[in-house]
């Protein structure tokens, strides 16, 4: 039988990303047979699957997630990085003390599964490690550990508990497998428990779907509930229909029974946390039910938990650092983050941008150079679909009841920024370039980024282009906005007014007293960032009178001029106050020559 599975939300076509990608690493692997090589089509509107193809799946779930996630190879790629600290003497401890909590917590885990392998010798010999001249002894017992962990029985079981725990638990309840009970289960328990809980229901809806179309009386479809008594839904479906006529049956199944996600599919389950996690909602939440419906507020079908089951393996799986304030100290925490394209394009289109997204964030790339890579193809004709392209990102706790879900979306004076610009922001500090990016795509000024990194600038003493280069960009991004007009001229003002701080740092060096004994004086540069500090004050305050009174008493005791630009911070007609205070300071911060920052003006 050939159904068509249409895109729609975001998490239905994320889920039919993960289904043909799974699909091609199964025939790929020889996982699914290549008689069904054809079982699964990419159309423009989504997949057209044959059911047949439907058992062949779960084994190829696991074993692609397996591969992705692989314990062996995360660990032997953490496990080489340390070997060469651990040869310079001044990072050994360091080093060591790595090694030995990974083989630790690891070995720990094979023991629990696997109680006949040799860990505990290769936990005490790891133990009697001390010393800078025992690093051939060490190199050893990481290889041991490694030929361990690289066997097959052992890396299917702690990666299926590592994806189970760190990227499933993301999406899902605590359904079929992920169910701690379920814990025990090898990988054919798990691919059996998938087949139970997800293919046969798909399998069993849709007979019952073909044999309400096909059948002349009611004694047929209450023949088949009877065989396949053994599926829940159907008992309370042949109750409910014992005395019912055929023409009853398939209206009430019209009626009441219909998907919300895929249009016209029989629907006995719910739309909930267990199903999809991240906004999925309890059904006692009946503020949130249509009509206040208490047994299926959001009706869907078996076909579509599936796909959506599929979801994690459709989303590009990152960390991602976030900076929080716990006690008035900033501390970073990395959260796992699931991301995602979508856009109005053909599906083929969507799964090429997915695919581009999962491969650039496994490289590492930042923000704005996957953005810029996505959309460098775009051309007039294309404007529509880049209007309606977004991006989306979301971290999900199921058992705190939490996700964090952001919207990135993507209007056309940014995409031409990206075409125009690609690559301008690489001089910016990582965390920096993540957060203004990301500012830019939710509709948000990236003004309060460039505070900060300023401030940081200032509270650690660094000289760098990079706070400049934003003030730079925001600029261009704001002038963009409005029509991209006299964008030269909006670059060269920028550069003048960082320039002007430059001078000014320079002056004030160069004035700088010298101490004596009876008499401290503080360094200039003490001075400088002192000076830097109340300016950044008031550019965050918004607090014009305060900047410029402190900007001409600076250039009074500097006996430098004012340049005419600095009017722009009250009449804001050429440059808005952000960007005149914030160009100015990064100029003030800055240490470099002449030459470092002509390279990178344009």
């Amino acid at each position: 039988m050939k159904i068509e599975l249409r895109m729609g939300e975001w998490m239905v076509t994320m889920g039919l990303v993960g289904l043909y990608r799974v699909f091609e690493y199964g025939l790929k692997n020889s996982l699914i047979d290549q008689q069904y090589k054809n079982s699964i089509r990419v159309l423009p509107q989504g997949l057209e699957l044959e059911t047949e193809v439907l058992p062949q799946l779960p084994r190829a779930y696991f074993l692609y997630l397996i591969d992705e996630y692989s314990t062996a190879k995360r660990t032997r790629e953490r496990l080489l990085s340390y070997p060469g600290q651990a040869k310079r003497e001044s990072s050994f401890s360091t080093a060591l003390s790595n090694i030995k909590e990974t083989i630790k917590d690891m070995g720990k885990e094979i023991q629990q599964y696997f109680p006949d392998e040799p860990v505990n010798p290769l936990l005490e010999a790891i133990k009697s490690i001390k010393k800078p001249e025992q690093i051939e002894q060490l190199e050893q017992c990481i290889a041991e550990f490694q030929q361990l962990l690289s066997k097959e029985a052992i890396n299917e079981k702690l990666t299926l508990n590592y994806f189970k725990a760190a990227v499933l638990k993301s999406f899902f309840g605590q359904v079929s497998f992920l169910n701690v009970s379920k814990n025990h289960l090898d990988l054919e328990g798990h691919i059996e428990q998938f087949q139970a809980d997800y293919i046969v229901p798909v399998q069993r809806d849709l007979q019952l779907e073909q044999i309400l179309r096909s059948a002349s009386t009611e004694k047929e479809v209450l023949r088949f509930l009877d065989e396949h008594a053994e599926y829940e839904p159907f008992k309370a479906l042949k109750r409910a229909w014992r005395k019912k006529t055929l023409p009853q049956m398939q209206e009430e199944m019209t009626a009441m029974y219909e998907c919300m996600l895929f249009s016209g599919r029989i629907a006995f389950y719910n739309f909930e946390e267990m199903i999809f996690s991240p906004i999925g909602i309890t059904g006692k939440a009946f503020n949130f039910n249509w009509d206040l419906r208490d047994k299926q507020p959001k009706p869907i079908s078996s076909l579509a938990k599936l796909v959506l089951f599929f979801a994690p393996a459709g989303a590009a799986i990152y960390l991602k650092k976030e900076v929080f304030k716990k006690q008035n100290k900033k501390q970073n925490k990395y959260r796992m983050y699931a991301g995602f394209v979508q856009s109005d394009a053909a599906f083929s289109e969507i799964l090429q941008k997915n695919n581009h997204l999962k491969q650039m964030k496994q490289q590492k790339d930042p923000f704005d150079r996957i953005v810029s890579k996505l959309v460098q193809s775009v051309t007039k004709e294309a404007n529509y679909v880049v209007d309606h392209l977004f991006f989306l990102e979301f971290s999900s706790d199921y058992d705190s009841k939490k996700t964090h879900l952001h919207y990135y979306h993507l209007p056309l004076y940014l995409a031409r920024y990206f075409v125009e610009y690609p690559g301008k922001l690489d001089y910016v500090h990582y965390d920096y370039r993540e957060q203004f990016i990301q500012d830019v795509l939710r509709g948000a000024d990236p003004a309060r980024v460039i505070y900060q990194y300023l401030r940081d600038c200032i509270e650690n003493g660094r000289s760098h282009i990079g706070p400049y280069i934003a003030v730079r960009e925001r600029s261009r991004i704001m002038q963009l906005k409005r029509g991209g007009k006299e964008m030269e001229k909006t670059d060269k003002r920028v550069y003048a007014l960082y320039r002007c701080g430059q001078e000014i740092r320079k002056a004030l060096e160069q004035a700088g007293s010298p101490k004596t004994a009876d008499r401290y004086s503080a360094s200039p540069s003490k001075k400088i960032s002192a000076i830097a500090y109340r300016l950044l004050n008031a550019a965050k305050a918004g607090d014009r009178k305060s900047f410029l009174d402190t900007l001409f008493r600076l250039h009074m005791s500097a006996d430098q001029p004012i340049s005419p630009l600095f009017l722009n911070a009250l009449h804001e007609r050429d440059l808005d106050f952000p960007a005149v205070a914030n160009a100015f300071i990064a100029g003030l911060l800055s240490q470099g020559g002449q030459g470092e920052q002509e390279e990178v003006v344009s």
